[in-house]
This record gives structure tokens, C-alpha cells and sequence, in this order.
């Protein structure tokens, strides 16, 4: 495997991650009926979910009528997820590698104070991964930044 410039793939992350959440009402502005749709997009989708599919999903938040968090799931996070996983198991030894090379990378670029600033600070998407791969509150941010570029490399090389 070629060395692999992670900043650019973390900038590349953070710049798509932006574009797709860039209409996303604060998790203060949301009213409580429709904060499991916000969690689900801010939290839940994955980060090689379309454009489209953000914006969708967002727009529906927006409208602030009663939604279907299970036939919502089914539609756009099922998929994506099946996809993904797929696609992790035929590519199982790169991603081991990757997963690597970032956990090195995230290790030298960022400590857990400076990953939970930035999120806490909205300066960064990185660390938002919790679900939907049962990361507790005990997962480091900094495995849950290394695994996230990890997949990010990885989806979207394909």
C-alpha cells in the first residue's frame, strides 16, 4: 500500500462533511419529537451516504412535521449499511491496514482533548461517529476518528 496523505483525506472528510450537513439545525433549535431524525442524520448516517440523501433527510427535518424513525431507517440507513458492510468484508485486509495507518496518523495529529474540542466547537466531523457502530462513551474519539477515515479512504477510492 502507498503512503497515504491522511491530511488530505481528513481535509477531504471534513470539506464533504460540511457540504452535506450544511442545513442541519443546532441540536438546540430541533423540537424533542424530531431529535432522534437530527441524531440519525448528525450522528447515524454514513459518511458516504449521498449528497442527496443528507439533504433529504434534512429537508424532511426542517418541515417539522411527525415522522417514521423506523421506516426512515429502513429506507436510507439500511441500505447504506448493508453497502458498507459489504464492502468492509471483501476488503477486509485493506481495511485492517488502514485502520492502522490512521490510528498512527490520528495518534500523532490528535489528542482526545483537542478531537473533543474541535467537535465540541463544531470545527470538526470526525469524532461524530456513535452510532451505528455501538460506540460507547468509553470509545476513545481517537478510535473513533481513526476508523471513520479509515472507511471514508477506503468507500471512496472505490
Amino acid at each position: 500500500m502507498s503512503e497515504i496523505n491522511w491530511n488530505k483525506v481528513w481535509m477531504e472528510f471534513e470539506k464533504e462533511m460540511r457540504l452535506k450537513l450544511k442545513n442541519l439545525p443546532d441540536h438546540r433549535e430541533v423540537k424533542e419529537k424530531l431529535k432522534p431524525l437530527r441524531y440519525l442524520i448528525s450522528h447515524g448516517l454514513l459518511e458516504t451516504t449521498s449528497s442527496k440523501t443528507f439533504k433529504t433527510l434534512i429537508d424532511l427535518l426542517l418541515k417539522k412535521k411527525v415522522i417514521n424513525l423506523t421506516a426512515i431507517k429502513k429506507k436510507y440507513l439500511l441500505p447504506e449499511l448493508k453497502k458498507e458492510k459489504e464492502i468492509l468484508n471483501q476488503k477486509k485486509k485493506e481495511f485492517g491496514a488502514l485502520k492502522k495507518s490512521a490510528e498512527k496518523w490520528v495518534g500523532k495529529n490528535f489528542s482526545e482533548e483537542k478531537l473533543k474540542e474541535l467537535w465540541e466547537k463544531h470545527q470538526s466531523w470526525l469524532p461524530r461517529r456513535c452510532y451505528p457502530y455501538k460506540y460507547t462513551s468509553k470509545t476513545s474519539l481517537q478510535k473513533i476518528a481513526s476508523d471513520t477515515l479509515a472507511r471514508f479512504k477506503l468507500i471512496n477510492k472505490l
